[in-house]
């Protein structure tokens, strides 16, 4: 199987610690997180790394309307070290006439307080989604069935009007775009926290399927989305599916939500297959609340697996670098 990287920067390597509602986060983007997925492939001869190509930036700038404030904002920062938090959020009827490319206009780009910009941010973010572009590349050209594209930062709570949730550019959104001109779509997204970025950007799009795993969000982030009501809209009503589960989840119950919803792919004959996967379900994830174990993830691989589609495996979260690697290794390993 292709393994996709890129940059991997520890320059961009932002720590998060915060309260939400009743619970209190403390993460690290570490580039740590991909040495510990590395290291478990290299150690497997049925793992090929390749680098990620360039692709032409209005592949990304063209569906992330805050593109250019992300790439100047980072120039203008002093130092490498510097960062910046969006910390004024003007709401609906707000004079935006006079809008320029100071850092004090994030707020309209942005979710939340706690997503930094720094000065690598951009070149980060944008190698990201292009380790997602070359995967794409790899099966709209029929070269390869199965790709993993090693992305870094994730991108599932980036969307179509603002970025946050840790997210700058929504990887298997822009793969999935790429994808399109040559047959819908079906993204799944197996993180613990529910892709809403993903959701927004196709819940008016009839072409592509979305479908997200997570915890119930009445009591998780990302709170106001990711319920069962959530179908899609419009022309694309019934094209989204949600899995909301409780805390405490096994391996037993998750593995029903994903065959719900691959029962709802066969049914939507897609092309392609993008997994948005995030292995903070782990028992021992910091931030998690699930109890998914080590070698659950072979299982739920080959769930995915007996859909006999293209699919391209785009990196999300997961913050436990002792157990991460050979999470993703088990999960790749059921998808062969």
């Amino acid at each position: 199987m292709k393994v996709i990287e890129k940059y991997n920067d520890s320059l961009h390597n932002p720590y998060w610690k915060y309260q939400l509602g009743p619970e209190s986060y403390e993460v690290k983007d570490t580039p740590l997180r991909v040495e510990s997925i590395k290291k478990a492939l290299r150690s497997d001869e049925r793992f090929e790394f390749i680098t990620a190509k360039q692709f032409p930036e209005r592949l990304i700038s063209r569906i992330h309307p805050y593109h250019d404030y992300i790439l100047k904002t980072g120039l203008s920062l002093k130092n490498d070290e510097e960062e910046f938090y969006p910390d004024l959020f003007p709401g609906e009827g707000a004079n935006l006439l006079k809008k320029n490319d100071s850092p004090l206009w994030g707020g309209i780009w942005c979710t939340d307080a706690v997503t930094p910009i720094k000065k690598k941010t951009y070149e980060v973010a944008r190698a990201s989604a292009e380790t997602a572009l070359t995967g794409a590349e790899l099966l709209r050209e029929g070269q390869e069935k199965t790709v993993y594209a090693l992305c870094r930062p994730s991108g599932h709570h980036a969307g179509p009007r603002v970025y946050g949730g840790y997210c700058y550019f929504n990887n298997a959104a822009t793969a999935a775009e790429y994808l399109l001109p040559a047959g819908k779509v079906a993204v799944v997204d197996i993180d613990y926290h529910h892709g809403n970025g993903t959701q927004e950007f196709f819940d008016e799009i009839k072409s592509v399927f979305t479908a997200s795993i997570h915890c119930d969000p009445s009591n998780e982030y990302p709170y106001f989305w990711g319920y069962t009501d959530e179908k899609g809209k419009g022309q694309a009503a019934g094209t989204n599916h949600n899995e909301p589960l409780p805390k405490n989840t096994q391996l037993e119950q998750y593995a029903g939500a994903v065959d719900r919803i691959l029962d709802k792919i066969r049914a939507f004959k897609p092309a392609y297959l993008i997994i948005s996967a995030g292995f903070d379900t782990h028992i021992s994830d910091p931030i998690g609340g699930f109890k998914l174990r080590t070698e659950d993830y072979i299982s739920i691989g080959k769930q995915f697996k007996s859909l006999n589609l293209p699919t391209l495996v785009c990196q999300e979260g997961g913050y436990n670098i002792d157990f991460l690697g050979d999470c993703v290794k088990n999960f790749l390993i059921g998808l062969m």
